[in-house]
């Protein structure tokens, strides 16, 4: 029997790896083309941008750390996240996160109402969030009895879906959406910007102890049998839940255990 040939890590960790995501979407020049792709028709300028932000406001409270938060010059906020792996509590992960980012922009005395800046959280997801086969989920407020009548306070929670194959998404989505699938792109000058900047961090020292510690969990992983059953979980997902053990002080046996 022919052996498996085991995955390369180096090349399984794409855009859709954590540490790749925060550092492509770290750059503030990237950061507004991907939210220009996003939104068209919004004028986004200014933009200061947080990797790994962590949101509480009192010791009581569950904390929430986001993978991209973003302010632009106008006081709207940005959220964008990558998930790897289906989650059933997604929707209220958004929901908090939204919370979390509306409480972070409170008005002050003497404000109005009309004062208050949007929110939007965004989702990046290389599978089907609803299964409706949508390229992009957008979600506001409106009304049960009559859906065209909406809430105008302007936040929106968005999933975009790789694996979508209904409805339409510009040029510059579509590219990022073959990124992540490992399927070819076109010359865009978005994703022409992207991938530069992946390779130039690819050069690194960070990404190459990045690379060699998620080889060797799989290593661990693998001697101990623990892959049996984990096939569907992508180097990345791997990748991503170990880095938050690490934060948390837990051992590599620890981990292996979890």
């Amino acid at each position: 029997m022919k052996e498996e040939k085991k995955p390369d890590v180096a090349k399984l960790l794409g855009i859709t790896d954590d540490l790749m995501f925060q550092n492509v979407m770290k750059d503030p020049v990237n950061c507004r083309m991907f939210l220009h792709e996003v939104f068209p028709d919004l004028d986004i300028q200014g933009l200061t941008v947080r990797t790994q932000e962590r949101i509480a406001f009192n010791k009581e409270e569950k904390f929430s750390v986001l993978d991209v938060l973003i302010k632009d010059s106008k006081g709207r906020r940005y959220d964008i996240e990558m998930q790897v792996a289906p989650q059933k509590d997604l929707d209220k992960r958004a929901r908090y996160y939204m919370y979390k980012m509306m409480e972070d922009g409170f008005l002050h005395q003497g404000e109005g109402y009309s004062e208050l800046t949007a929110v939007y959280v965004i989702f990046v997801l290389p599978f089907d969030p609803k299964g409706k086969g949508l390229k992009r989920y957008t979600f506001t407020y409106s009304a049960r009895e009559d859906k065209s009548v909406e809430l105008n306070d302007e936040s929106e929670i968005i999933y975009l879906n790789s694996k979508g194959k209904k409805g339409d998404v510009s040029q510059g989505l579509e590219d990022l959406y073959s990124l992540m699938e490992g399927k070819r792109t076109t010359n865009s000058k978005f994703i022409k910007r992207i991938k530069k900047t992946m390779d130039n961090y690819r050069k690194t020292e960070e990404w190459s102890e990045h690379v060699m510690n998620t080889e060797q969990i799989k290593e661990m992983a693998l001697a101990q049998g623990l892959e049996k059953g984990r096939r569907e979980a992508t180097a990345s997902a791997i990748s991503k839940t170990v880095k938050m053990l690490k934060r948390m002080n837990q051992s590599d046996e620890q981990i292996l255990h979890c």
